[in-house]
């Protein structure tokens, strides 16, 4: 069961944080996708013309101008809102990170995306309006036609091939330990990867990565096959270099079989 937005705008006015001008609020987060429980944060999105003056000391860097994010908190019915704040432009810019045209170009501005911009990236898809859902459904077909996922499933592939060598190195030195370290992690990626590239996505919410195979259940990795190697099921504490190296070359499929 999902949670019912039709109230968030006016529950936001009604505490004073609503901008007299905004283009869109919507939300997110697992209330959203029918994950949460009884303690769950509603995450709310507020997208406006001008800057926000937040009335709590709480901002969030973004490689962007302007460059913070703003945000406020307040409780609705015994459950916790954590309101973030975007201009207009800078959602804009973060949409023009994505392009097609950014994507193909060696030195494209995609690299240079933030942690809380990928984060929302990674939100829209699943976002949930508070208005008409206009706005949303715009920038959903901008997504669709932009390099939105394949940008999502290189940044995942990039961390999953660096712990691979990671991995791979620490075994040629004996260092079993920072071994298994290493190929878990590249595990991870490789699967965030696997599921952006079938339109999963949320590498920054591992928590739910589980649940996101449970939906896919993919060929190339089905979920009883990833539930193994999640929970080292075949680890042998005497023997962490089989398991590292069965790990690996999971991961090194899973790289060479994913289109982006």
């Amino acid at each position: 069961m999902t949670y019912d937005t039709s109230g968030v705008i006016a529950a936001l006015g009604s505490r004073n944080l609503l901008p007299d001008e905004y283009e869109t609020v919507f939300a997110s987060g697992s209330l959203i996708r029918g994950w949460g429980n009884p303690t769950s944060d509603l995450d709310v999105h507020v997208v406006t013309k001008d800057v926000w003056v937040s009335t709590i000391d709480e901002t969030n860097h973004v490689a962007l101008e302007p460059n913070t994010l703003q945000y406020e908190g307040t409780f609705v019915d015994g459950r916790r809102w954590d309101i973030e704040y975007w201009t207009s432009s800078q959602l804009e810019q973060v949409l023009s990170k994505v392009s097609r045209e950014q994507f193909a170009d060696d030195q494209g501005t995609w690299r240079t995306l933030s942690y809380h911009e990928i984060a929302m990236l990674e939100r829209l898809p699943y976002a949930a309006a508070a208005d008409d859902g206009a706005w949303l459904a715009a920038t959903r077909e901008r997504l669709a036609a932009s390099a939105h996922r394949s940008v999502l499933i290189v940044n995942s592939l990039k961390q999953a091939d660096s712990y691979t060598e990671d991995a791979a190195g620490q075994i040629a030195r004996g260092d079993l330990y920072s071994a298994v370290i290493a190929a878990k992690n590249a595990f991870n990626h490789a699967v965030d990867a696997l599921q952006a590239s079938l339109g999963q996505f949320g590498s920054l919410w591992p928590k739910w990565r589980a649940r996101r195979m449970e939906i896919l259940n993919p060929a190339l990795l089905p979920f009883d096959a990833y539930w193994a190697i999640e929970t080292m099921r075949s680890f042998d504490p005497d023997n962490p270099q089989k398991w590292v190296e069965e790990t690996i070359a999971v991961c090194q499929r899973i790289s060479m079989e994913v289109s982006v």
